[in-house]
Formats: C-alpha cells, sequence, structure tokens
C-alpha cells in the first residue's frame, strides 16, 4: 500500500514538540484536522502570507497592484524571483524502511535550479537573529527531494520592508526520509492516529 506524505503533515506533526509552552493542546488539535485532511481556520498570520505572496507575483508579472506598508519587501522578493514558474507542482515516489510513499507539494517559485519560498513575518525584524531559523522544517528536504534538477532551497522572509534569506542544499538538508521514518516510528505508537492516516491518506 503506497500513502501520501506532504511536508505540511510533517510539519504539522514536528510542531506538537516544539510549540510555546501553553500551546501544545492548539497544536495536536491542528496536527489532527491536518491528519484527518480536514481544512485549517486561516488566521490573520495566514492571511497576510498569502496577500504578501500575491503582491509579489503582481509586481513580477507587471501588474497594478496597492503595495502600501509592505512596499519595500515585496519589491526585494519581486526582484529575485521575477521570471521564475509560480506554484510548481513537484512529487516523487520513495521507499521507507520497505514502504512506499507519494511525496508531493507546490514550490513557490522555480528559477534557473533554485527553488524560493516566500515567508511573511507580521513582526518586525527589529535586528533579530533569525540564522537558522528554518533549519528544523521538512520544506526544503521535501522538494529538493521531489525536483531533483534543483541544487538549491531558499526561502525568503520579509517581514514587509527588510529580507532575510536561508538557504539550503542537498548537502546540509536533513534527509526527508529521516523525517518520514521518525514520524512512522511515533504513529506505530498510537494505533488509532495510525489508522487515521493509513485510510485518509491512501495513494489512489
Amino acid at each position: 500500500m503506497k500513502t501520501r506524505i506532504t511536508k505540511t503533515l510533517l510539519e504539522s506533526w514536528a510542531y506538537t514538540f516544539d510549540c510555546a509552552e501553553g500551546y501544545e493542546e492548539d497544536a495536536m488539535e491542528d496536527f489532527i484536522k491536518t491528519l484527518k485532511r480536514e481544512p485549517i481556520e486561516e488566521t490573520e498570520a495566514i492571511a497576510n502570507g498569502k496577500a504578501f505572496e500575491a503582491m509579489v507575483q503582481a509586481l513580477t508579472e507587471g501588474r497594478e497592484v496597492s503595495l502600501g506598508k509592505w512596499e519595500n519587501g515585496a519589491r526585494k522578493v519581486a526582484d529575485i524571483v521575477k521570471g521564475g514558474q509560480w506554484q510548481v507542482h513537484v512529487e516523487t515516489d520513495l521507499t521507507v524502511d520497505g514502504r512506499e510513499y507519494w511525496l508531493h507539494g507546490f514550490c513557490d517559485v522555480v528559477k534557473a535550479g533554485v527553488i524560493y519560498d516566500i515567508k511573511f513575518k507580521s513582526k518586525s525584524f527589529n535586528g533579530l537573529d533569525l540564522y537558522g531559523s528554518y533549519r528544523g522544517h521538512a520544506q526544503h528536504s521535501a522538494y529538493l527531494k521531489c525536483l531533483p534538477e534543483a541544487y538549491e532551497f531558499v526561502y525568503l522572509v520579509s517581514d514587509g520592508d527588510e529580507l532575510y534569506t536561508e538557504s539550503y542544499n542537498r548537502y546540509n538538508a536533513r534527509p526527508i526520509e529521516d523525517w518520514i521514518r521518525e514520524f512512522m516510528s511515533w504513529l506505530q505508537t498510537k494505533p488509532e492516529l495510525l489508522q487515521i492516516y493509513e485510510e485518509r491518506w491512501q495513494y489512489t
């Protein structure tokens, strides 16, 4: 039996361990919704992220757009991704510990062998040390696996003014197989959740 797997599912699971103290129940509730493939309520942060990304895409395509207070950040990102392909679906089959998976997702932008992911932070950076902020994310590991012709994954993170970048390649990204192996090992200890995964994430 082949099952689907996504970076969203893996990161939702990982967040149950990494969330701020006091948010453990909320994190687990969101993970279970993701596991059941139920829609997650759109928060203000999610809405802002979508609006910022739409602004960047409009700039790269020369369309009219109201920029407002995010103009500086949007233009910095647009200058980097202009000419790239947007929302590229990537996929691959892989086997981990004898079990088959279909790994897939959507890259924000792919350009000249580089996968770009656009992130928006509602709070100002204010000189914060952001180094390594995305090291513990499954996204770069998953998408580099899915797109073998890509040699680098770059997070483009903006607060609407400043731009922070964080890059990974095949040599410093944690293998996605390790993510899947740990996730499935944990699921094996939760039979009721494992059953949900096997039922809701079947590859057909």
